[in-house]
């Protein structure tokens, strides 16, 4: 409020002293006679044109364009302007003709002709318009700046509204597959069921507190990935292999969290054969990431994007929303669903999150 206040202070200063400056330097009395007493004379006399100036301006800016910005009609407000300002400028010409004059020339005022009453008229009714434009054209300005910085704020809610959504659908989805492979281990009453249990608490561990931070390392989502291979190899044993062939430049380059592992939860979901071998190729060189998983599908077709609520749709929208630059892709040949993810790891939304679209 005290900021608010010392901004309108500084901006009627400001318009003040041009004016003075104006009326003494283009007077030929003073730039011939200088003196203090025309100095306060003139600031007198404008004063008392300010007082008209600044009702006028603040009519405006609180009383009529809060109802017009929020009118469906808002004919009768350009018109109350319009009024306004009319009787702002007969005002000014009153208070210069009627008491500036009067002081100016010892009590004998001018006679002037209706033509000139005319003209100085529509002078004082452009120079209430000039100063009154300009405030409302900052007053439109900071309301335009309010109004886009809400905007942006609503649409940062609901992206990060959307992303915690798809978020929490991925953590029941692979806990409901990693489950599966537990039960399988309790079923057939294996030693290792324990093991399992105590990999997937870690596990939850870290998607539970650890991807409440905007980004991980990329050695945290490796370790993450490399606890829920171990898992599904007490479930499957030789059965489903997966090999990886890792060439990273920088273990501790910041990557949004949980990206990798659904894709490599993905490939163990469709590798449904009697016998099946995983290839994950994961290379990171000056920010730029590319992983390539392949497994084989049994023959059974994948669904499209369209067709996934769940999984590779999911993963796209979450790229799409943290990353600008990116590529993902996904294509089924003789039997391999090869799954390829590009990212510019420096091109993460940081504090924003983008909506690119695609």
């Amino acid at each position: 409020m005290r900021s608010k206040a010392l901004r309108h202070i500084l901006f009627w200063l400001v318009f003040f002293g041009i004016s003075l400056y104006n009326d003494l330097y283009l007077s030929v009395s003073f730039t011939l006679h200088p003196s203090l007493e025309l100095v306060v004379q003139t600031a007198c006399s404008l004063a008392l044109l300010y007082i008209v100036k600044i009702t006028v301006v603040y009519l405006f800016l609180y009383r009529l364009i809060p109802h017009w910005v929020d009118a469906r009609s808002k004919r009768i407000y350009y018109i109350q302007g319009i009024a306004l300002l009319l009787v702002g400028a007969l005002l000014i010409r009153l208070a210069t003709q009627q008491v500036i004059w009067r002081f100016t020339y010892d009590g004998e005022l001018p006679k002037l002709a209706g033509k000139q009453l005319i003209a100085r008229y529509f002078y004082s009714l452009l120079d209430l318009l000039q100063i009154t434009a300009i405030a409302i054209a900052i007053k439109l300005f900071r309301m335009r700046v309010r109004a886009i910085e809400k905007e942006k704020k609503l649409v940062k809610e609901k992206l990060e509204a959307e992303m915690q959504h798809l978020r929490s659908q991925t953590n029941p989805h692979f806990l409901f597959n990693t489950l599966n492979s537990i039960f399988s281990l309790s079923r057939s009453k294996s030693e290792q069921t324990s093991d399992a249990v105590l990999k997937l608490s870690k596990i939850l561990r870290y998607m539970l507190y650890e991807t409440s931070h905007a980004t991980k390392t990329i050695q945290d989502e490796l370790n993450v990935v490399h606890d829920y291979v171990q898992l599904q190899e007490l479930r499957f044993g030789d059965r489903i292999r997966l090999e990886i062939k890792k060439d990273i430049d920088d273990v501790n380059e910041p990557i949004a969290p949980l990206l990798l592992l659904p894709l490599i939860e993905n490939a163990y979901k469709h590798s449904n054969q009697a016998e099946a071998l995983i290839r994950v190729e994961l290379k990171l060189e000056r920010s730029q990431l590319r992983l390539q998983v392949e497994n084989p599908v049994a023959g059974i077709s994948v669904p499209d994007d369209s067709q996934q609520g769940i999984g590779i749709g999911n993963i796209r929208r979450q790229l799409e929303l943290l990353y600008r630059d990116f590529n993902f892709t996904h294509v089924e040949k003789n039997g391999i669903f090869i799954v390829t993810l590009e990212i510019d790891l420096s091109s993460y939304a940081k504090t924003e999150l983008f909506d690119t679209g695609r």
